[in-house]
């Protein structure tokens, strides 16, 4: 049992809020996201979800189980030692510095993205205090201090106006289908970056909603797995084994917890956010069904 006192504090959970000119389809799927998922507990310190007091896996850790191969730093250090001098201690420290830097780098860059899309909606109020100092509030004016902050604010300023915030940062888990049947054998947690609704421009039958996550990573795609044929193992072994193919089962499991509550995704994207302030969008195929086969 988790003992509530050893963890950091917890991350509120987000209220229902609507914004000015939205379309009802977009404030309807917000509400019924925040009302089905709001017993989902988050301690962002630990990295941790309790649902009732239970620990639940995450998004990000599913996907890694795919994994044909795994680094193991103890003996890649040694090896790497014996090519390049110093010792496996060092290297191993070396990289362990190296990921944390990306990771910290990446929560602040999709703190801003998540404060300013927000600010763009009307609701300042939501500007998480990672970059509280960044906003000029006379001027309305969040300012992004670093290369893929200003890669996030070309993202959201590209938006087309057909596609309208939902919710970013929003919790979710699986096993709110109600055909029993549909359900995950395990409960899996996690949360997505942003869901927008399309509206189809005037076509009904096109309209959906819009799964969006930002990736601050140096490189998505593996030359030397590509090279190598490493792939994921089934029932995704026509994925090669790298990021973009991990983010292909994150991005759907996502996608299921929400059509679980009765959000149907039609699409989802990559964003990935790159050091000239520039951006690449990816479009990710749905594997939402192997998944439910498989999990």
């Amino acid at each position: 049992m988790i003992d509530l006192q050893q963890l950091g504090p917890e991350e509120p959970y987000r209220e229902m809020f609507t914004i000015e000119g939205e379309p009802e389809e977009a404030r309807e799927a917000r509400r019924r996201i925040l009302e089905a998922f709001q017993d989902l507990r988050f301690y962002e310190r630990d990295h941790i979800y309790l649902l009732h007091g239970e620990r639940l896996p995450s998004v990000s850790g599913i996907a890694s189980r795919f994994e044909s191969q795994h680094f193991d730093p103890v003996s890649q250090s040694e090896s790497y030692a014996l090519r390049h001098g110093e010792t496996p201690e060092y290297w191993r420290a070396q990289w362990e510095c190296n990921s944390f830097r990306a990771t910290t780098l990446g929560t602040k860059t999709h703190e801003f993205g998540e404060s300013l899309s927000y600010l763009r909606a009307g609701h300042p109020e939501f500007i998480r205090p990672s970059v509280a100092s960044q906003y000029l509030e006379r001027h309305g004016f969040l300012a992004p201090i670093h290369p893929k902050e200003e890669a996030a604010k070309a993202f959201l300023e590209g938006l087309h106006p057909s596609l309208h915030l939902v919710l970013n940062e929003a919790r979710v888990y699986s096993g709110l289908n109600p055909d029993p049947s549909r359900n995950l054998s395990e409960r899996i947690c996690g949360t997505f970056d942003m869901l927008y609704w399309y509206d189809g421009e005037g076509d009904a039958s096109r309209a959906g909603f819009v799964l969006f996550d930002y990736k601050t990573n140096a490189s998505l795609f593996s030359e030397f797995n590509q090279r190598n044929h490493v792939m994921l193992m089934s029932p995704f072994s026509d994925l090669v084994q790298e990021s973009i193919g991990e983010y292909t089962i994150q991005l759907s499991l996502y996608a299921l917890m929400l059509e679980d509550v009765g959000i149907n995704v039609l699409g989802r994207r990559i964003v990935w956010l790159k050091d000239d302030c520039s951006f690449e969008m990816f479009p990710l195929p749905d594997v939402s069904d192997r998944l439910r086969n498989c999990l």
